[in-house]
């Protein structure tokens, strides 16, 4: 019997483990002085690039830090070493994304990809409502064109999966719903992801600043943790389809181990 694979939960703990990656990343660029968008070295180190680019009358380099405005005399500051707690504040943009992500995931089962990837894009609305009304950023009026017309797109790509829906089950219980269900699970997914988005832009413009593969990587490093010690012991003992489980980490294991398309 041909089991389908369906992990939402293994699907975002994969995204996570792959995040894990930008940390290994950031401290390479820190220990070889790798020039970086975001990162800035010692200036013994970059005096003289510093001094060809004001020759030539540049401004900005890919060294300059993000989302920071430029001092007068066009010197940025290395990079500062970030106190302790900041690598424990760094795992709350982390529960946004493994909450935005799982529940994508789960909206997913429910919903043709087509259909999912059109309705990541609603996070556009979420996100420009919360830089105006949450970091107080004002938006230009074609920039609230673009979000108008997202909304329309919106509501045309969930309305057509809805009604493909009930023109399909032909009044099957089993399946009337289940769109409906995918729509709001996305959805409710990208609203999530935006209070994600602008948290980090708050992170990334703070006085200390997060280096950007430092705050890539420490999401990925505690959302693995995230995933290992609370989510899927909790999806394990929760009642579902999954051999009695909502998703049964020991099937999971099984099937990867077992299975060469789903390692490819």
């Amino acid at each position: 019997e041909i089991e389908v694979f369906r992990k939402p939960i293994f699907q975002t703990f994969g995204m996570f483990v792959g995040m894990v990656f930008g940390l290994i990343m950031h401290f390479i660029v820190i220990f070889f002085k790798i020039p970086f968008p975001g990162y800035t070295h010692t200036p013994a180190q970059n005096a003289g690039n510093d001094k060809s680019a004001k020759s030539q009358g540049s401004g900005a380099t890919e060294t300059d830090r993000l989302l920071v405005a430029q001092k007068a005399d066009d010197e940025t500051p290395p990079t500062q070493a970030l106190p302790v707690w900041m690598y424990f504040f760094l795992a709350i943009p982390s529960v946004f994304d493994l909450g935005a992500t799982a529940l994508c995931m789960m909206g997913l089962q429910y919903i043709d990809v087509s259909i999912y990837q059109l309705l990541r894009g609603s996070g556009i609305i979420f996100v420009a409502l919360m830089k105006q009304h949450v970091l107080g950023d004002s938006l230009f009026g074609f920039q609230w064109v673009g979000v108008f017309w997202n909304v329309v797109s919106v509501v045309l790509v969930g309305g057509t999966a809805i009604l493909n829906e009930s023109a399909k089950s032909d009044g099957d219980s089993d399946t009337s719903g289940q769109a409906l269900l995918g729509v709001v699970l996305v959805m409710s997914g990208a609203v999530v992801q935006a209070m994600q988005f602008v948290f980090e832009e708050k992170v990334m413009t703070m006085d200390i600043p997060s280096p950007p593969l430092l705050l890539i990587g420490m999401e990925g490093l505690w959302g693995s943790i995230l995933c290992l010690v609370f989510v899927y012991p909790l999806a394990y003992y929760l009642p579902g389809d999954d051999h009695g489980s909502y998703e049964d980490f020991y099937n999971t294991w099984h099937m990867v181990t077992h299975s060469s398309v789903i390692q490819s």
